[in-house]
């Protein structure tokens, strides 16, 4: 995915094929302005590339697509192929986009890092993208794209868990659109939507349930279907949680409006469900997370994975292991066969924690050391330590002390290694 400015090209071209600047100069052209347009010190203007397109044999609308049009066309790419993007290209591309000082692409080439990295959980990256990013934001002059800055800042503050710092960037983002005119805007339908999310993930369904009747209204403009298929999810949750009378008239609205979506109909039915388990709702919960993973389509074999070792949790969370064990097989031959070592991981480490309950010491110990080798190909100091932690807790329930100290001691060590 490489990006070349006109003047790269022309110097590429001409070195390959032997020839000195002054051998397609000539008269024509001065030597130094054509070292200067190999050297992007100044664009060269259309005359001269017809006489670079004759003498070197390169197509002229190849010359004339520039560093912006390729940044812009990778952008594209990379919006449509997300989650399997190349973390080494986006970043290629931001070089790139800062180095030409094009800070609007750079912005939008940060959002996809940034939900890329909230996906994956990568935070050492996310404090690193965090000042260039606002950077871009500073530099760009636009409006909106910071508030789409803010909007990403919530999320990673909601996800560390800091929820009320979360829902004041997303209160003042809304603030700031309204300011602007822009209550009709995908930004402001956005921004409303993720403030009565992590107001619900946060458990203030008071404040939810408040800023949901600025959902309410914008159900009464917004044409986008499956947004509002999202909206009403959110709305039947919020019913849910407050034993309302209208969750079943929320569920329905939503879930015939997700249509053809069937990843994201599973998913409702599937966040339906966290709902109803959270409010004692559990054989409902159940049929809807069965549901939920059963229906998912099984084309997009990465976002499977992803999604059914999302529900393994869940399930195992309120205790139902046998049904777990068939959707965790699935996962681990896809993780297997996709070479997906960190969903693999969760898959042995899920499967440990099923036999540890059962009482099955010896299929609990054989999967939680699959799961350690594969943790520690890509896990952080934090996340083997707590494994450690684990395994020792777990020797030491089965009475084997000289393990449990083993593993007691490697924590230990690690811990001690964090300061």
């Amino acid at each position: 995915m490489e990006i070349l400015s006109a003047g790269e090209k022309i110097k590429r071209t001409r070195i390959y094929k032997g020839l000195t600047l002054k051998d397609i100069c000539e008269d024509k052209i001065s030597v130094s302005k054509m070292s200067c347009i190999e050297n992007n010190k100044v664009d060269p203007e259309d005359w001269i590339l017809e006489i670079i397109v004759d003498k070197l044999g390169l197509d002229m609308e190849y010359l004339k697509h520039g560093v912006r049009e390729q940044i812009e066309a990778n952008i594209e790419k990379f919006n449509s192929m997300t989650p399997l993007i190349s973390l080494e290209d986006v970043l290629y591309n931001v070089d790139y986009a800062e180095k030409y000082h094009y800070y609007d692409l750079s912005c939008k080439l940060f959002q996809i890092l940034f939900e890329y990295y909230l996906n994956h959980g990568m935070s050492a990256e996310l404090s690193t993208t965090i000042p260039r990013y606002y950077n871009s934001c500073q530099k760009s002059k636009d409006e909106i794209l910071h508030i789409n800055y803010y909007m990403y800042i919530a999320k990673y503050l909601y996800t560390n868990g800091e929820c009320s710092q979360a829902g004041s960037y997303i209160s003042t983002v809304r603030k700031k659109l309204i300011e602007l005119d822009k209550k009709d805007s995908v930004e402001y339908i956005k921004a409303t939507y993720n403030q009565v999310v992590i107001y619900i993930m946060c458990n203030n369904i008071i404040k939810a349930k408040k800023v949901s009747e600025d959902l309410k209204e914008i159900l009464s403009f917004n044409k986008n279907e499956y947004v509002n298929a999202e909206i009403y999810k959110v709305l039947a949750i919020i019913e849910i949680y407050l034993g309302g009378d209208e969750v079943k008239y929320y569920e329905e609205q939503a879930l015939k409006r997700y249509d053809n979506l069937l990843d994201k109909k599973a998913r409702a039915y599937y966040d339906l469900a966290k709902a109803m388990f959270e409010n004692g709702i559990k054989d409902e919960a159940l049929d809807y997370v069965e549901r939920a993973l059963s229906e998912y389509p099984r084309s997009d074999k990465e976002q499977l994975c992803e999604f059914l070792i999302d529900g393994v949790k869940s399930l195992i969370e309120y205790g139902y292991y046998d049904l777990v064990l068939n959707y965790i097989e699935e996962v681990l031959d896809l993780s297997i066969e996709l070479e997906l070592v960190p969903i693999m991981e969760k898959a042995y480490y899920y499967k440990a924690m099923i036999f540890e309950r059962k009482k099955n010491y010896i299929m609990a110990e054989t999967y939680m050391m699959l799961s350690l080798d594969a943790l520690m190909k890509y896990g952080t100091k934090s996340e083997i330590y707590k494994r450690y932690m684990k395994i020792g807790t777990m020797y030491h329930d089965m009475g084997n002390v000289n393990d449990s100290i083993k593993y007691f001691s490697l924590a230990f060590k690690m811990d001690k290694s964090f300061y």
